[in-house]
């Protein structure tokens, strides 16, 4: 992943850690492009992601563990980088992780936030955040947390709050696999939708899952541009 390189160009050899590691695909990159020498850690408070995650990188050498971003058990200025790629928008307290990840971030130490955004999306993209959202309203009527798709200079104004030199915003698409994936997922929406048959939002939700297959059938889907947030702890 370039984009990566190039963000982490200068990085010390030493600890990284991937915040909301979910299947440790984020965790993967960040060890294809630390230099010689260094681990990676993934974090998750859900531990059948973790658990998934060690099956998948069993042999990448990749650490993965039970744990709140928002308190984390590590001391102060464990790590020479810290990231957090497309999870922010699941994260209701989100300042609370952010605050966690400077803690624990070494003076010097690269800060990473990977999201994707909503605006200048071209059509198959457009079809991407309408199907992101819907699983949000998803998420939400069934216990969890998903917020909807930030523009990307609200993204830029998020991270321009925290105390961090030498800011740099890197846009990039993601690889055509991955919008793959996507098309997968957006053939089983309308199934996804059944698990709240039944409630009021249902009819509605049907109907929009419907709508959002129809688009993709017609534009075709591809995952939303991504930004990535670069800066360095003072």
């Amino acid at each position: 992943m370039q984009v990566l390189k190039d963000a982490l160009e200068g990085v010390k050899p030493g600890k990284a850690l991937d915040v909301g590691t979910r299947l440790g695909e984020f965790a993967f990159r960040l060890a294809e492009v630390m230099p010689e020498g260094s681990a990676v850690m993934g974090i998750d408070r859900d531990p059948a992601a973790g658990e998934k995650a060690r099956e998948k990188f069993a042999e990448k050498g990749l650490e993965f563990r039970v744990m709140d971003g928002g308190a984390m058990d590590f001391p102060d200025g464990t790590f020479e980088v810290v990231a957090l790629s497309n999870t922010l928008h699941h994260i209701e307290d989100y300042g609370k992780v952010l605050a966690e990840m400077l803690r624990v971030l070494k003076p010097g130490g690269f800060f990473l936030l990977n999201e994707m955004y909503r605006d200048n999306q071209n059509a198959a993209q457009q079809v991407h955040h309408a199907q992101h959202t819907l699983e949000a309203k998803l998420d939400c009527l069934l216990g969890d947390y998903q917020r909807e798709t930030w523009t990307r200079a609200e993204i830029q104004e998020i991270f321009r709050t925290l105390p961090l030199r030498e800011p740099r915003f890197l846009d990039f698409q993601e690889e055509a696999v991955y919008d793959a994936k996507l098309e997968a997922k957006n053939r089983r929406l309308a199934d996804e939708v059944e698990k709240i048959a039944g409630r009021a939002e249902y009819e509605a939700l049907k109907q929009e899952a419907l709508e959002i297959q129809a688009r993709c059938g017609r534009d075709g889907i591809q995952r939303c541009t991504q930004l990535l947030c670069v800066g360095k702890k003072a």
